[in-house]
């Protein structure tokens, strides 16, 4: 019987002892699950909340600059606006100067009182001496002085001067032509822009060059003078011309450009020319 007692009062220890231990654990990850929230949240609030106080006898320390990148002084933000008013390369309120060297091809129509446009033919007369004339015109340089009112906008004034006579067709001297026009221009603001040039201008070339029936045969002199070519022929010529390309400005103040263009001529000869010009212009201020 104690032997029994015994061994029930120690089943009943037992029990009491395992329960006791299943409370302290349930209590134990009560008490986790309790303060677990409190912590992460007491966490969270340190991390966003301002700087830590200085320590006591610490020398304080002053914000970095706004715009400045920590650990490099005077550095600009990554994300700060670039300057781009360099890139704007419009003409106006610029006084420009051109210089270009041209040449082209002549296509000329004599009338009767045109002088010739072809060396003298001995196979035919006077009067049947050839009238349609094509041949490659004398290279010449080209002197523009402009002005831009707008950006898109460029009036300027000219002289043509030519570097070799056209002799042999014509009788005449270097090339010689004054005038005026205006350049208009596409994406005027932008480095690579497109312009259109019409111009209005008078042709001096000086001639004859060799007085009329003087020289040796086949001379233009000689020439003139079989072909009865009249003092009164080298009249004075009006010209109307446009002329189109490219330009690249490389700065505010400097610019190199190519065109292409036609020239007509109605007083001397009916004529037109075929020209190609390739140039550099100057801008300031």
């Amino acid at each position: 019987m104690d032997s029994q007692r015994n061994v029930a009062a120690g089943s009943c220890r037992s029990r009491t002892g395992a329960g006791h231990m299943r409370l302290l654990r349930a209590g134990g990850i009560a008490a986790f699950v309790g303060f677990a929230p409190l912590v992460a949240f007491a966490q969270t609030q340190g991390s966003s909340g301002g700087p830590a106080p200085p320590s006591p006898g610490a020398a304080p320390t002053s914000p970095a600059p706004t715009g400045a990148t920590p650990g490099l002084a005077g550095s600009p933000a990554p994300n700060a606006p670039r300057d781009t008013r360099d890139e704007d390369v419009g003409h106006r309120g610029q006084v420009n100067l051109r210089v270009d060297f041209l040449t082209g091809y002549r296509m000329l129509f004599r009338y009767d009182s045109s002088p010739r446009c072809a060396p003298f033919n001995p196979q035919k007369t006077a009067e049947d001496q050839q009238k349609f004339c094509g041949y490659g015109a004398a290279p010449a340089l080209g002197i523009a002085l402009g002005f831009s009112l707008v950006d898109i906008f460029e009036p300027f004034v000219f002289a043509r001067l030519g570097l070799a006579n056209e002799a042999a067709e014509t009788n005449r001297g270097k090339m010689v032509q004054i005038g005026g026009g205006a350049r208009i221009y596409a994406m005027s603001n932008s480095p690579f822009k497109f312009f259109f040039a019409p111009w209005l201008g008078i042709d001096l070339t000086s001639g004859p060059l060799e007085p009329i029936g003087s020289g040796a045969p086949g001379t233009p002199g000689n020439d003139d003078g079989r072909a009865n070519v009249k003092p009164g022929s080298y009249k004075t010529d009006l010209l109307a011309h446009f002329d189109f390309g490219p330009q690249y400005d490389f700065s505010k103040h400097f610019g190199m450009y190519l065109s292409g263009g036609m020239t007509f001529q109605m007083v001397r000869y009916a004529g037109a020319s075929a020209e190609l010009a390739f140039g550099i212009q100057g801008r300031a201020p």
